[in-house]
């Protein structure tokens, strides 16, 4: 089957974002999801494929006409979410979810991320919440989800994980990738048990602005070098 440029290179970026999630050890097995928008419908990695193995040719097509992924390879219900907020955010290129390990301990938390690092300090009040649904909540997972991103890039999906979008793959994978080390970094600092120091609101915020007012698109100085690095270790993984 023969495909567009445009959704040749898209499948190319899914496959370097999965690659780069196994370099980095940032997501194993189902407990990552990626879903791309592209023409005529989204662009998804398979639930079958490990992160290390994955190939643009691997990236399951669905089309907008079906609910679901016809050959069952891509989780249903994040499917919905993904495309749910892919509706809402009409800019929004990527969805990246991670559900597992630091991210997942610190969406079980009451504080959020703290800006305890320079890397959490881009994150300072802009993330939403959502909160676990309760009994006889029947407001749809992906609405709730889409309500509280609102205009934000990222949101914490309580008891289950960290979801962002972007503009772009890179966007999404760089902005996933500096919210998965604050995790970790948090994790680790809490673990250790001493008081966290914690800097005024008037820093953080400040810290926050700058990194918003950089005029380079999230991801745009990093993914050269992040492909050549994938297609280092990974020959032919964008084929």
């Amino acid at each position: 089957m023969s495909v567009s440029t445009d959704e040749q290179i898209l499948r190319r970026d899914l496959a370097a974002t999965c690659r780069l999630f196994g370099l980095y050890r940032l997501a194993h097995v189902d407990d990552g999801r990626i879903t791309l928008r592209c023409a005529g419908g989204v662009l998804a990695k398979p639930d079958d494929v490990a992160f290390d193995r994955m190939t643009a040719a691997d990236a399951v097509f669905i089309p907008d006409a079906a609910a679901t992924d016809p050959e069952t390879r891509v989780d249903a219900d994040t499917l919905a979410i993904h495309r749910a907020v892919l509706a809402a955010r009409p800019e929004a290129m990527a969805i990246i979810e991670v559900t597992g390990s630091a991210a997942g301990a610190v969406a079980s938390g009451q504080a959020g991320v703290l800006p305890i690092s320079q890397f959490s300090m881009q994150f300072y009040n802009r993330l939403g919440v959502e909160e676990l649904a309760g009994a006889g909540d029947n407001q749809d997972a992906g609405r709730r989800t889409a309500a509280a991103l609102g205009q934000h890039l990222g949101v914490i999906r309580r008891h289950r994980g960290m979801l962002v979008c972007g503009r772009t793959v890179p966007e999404a994978f760089v902005f996933m990738f500096y919210l998965i080390r604050s995790c970790q970094i948090q994790v680790q600092a809490m673990t250790g048990g001493g008081e966290l120091v914690l800097p005024s609101d008037a820093v953080a915020e400040h810290t926050a602005r700058q990194y918003e007012r950089d005029p380079t698109p999230g991801g745009k100085r990093e993914w050269p070098a992040l492909l050549r690095l994938v297609e280092r270790v990974a020959p032919g993984f964008d084929r």
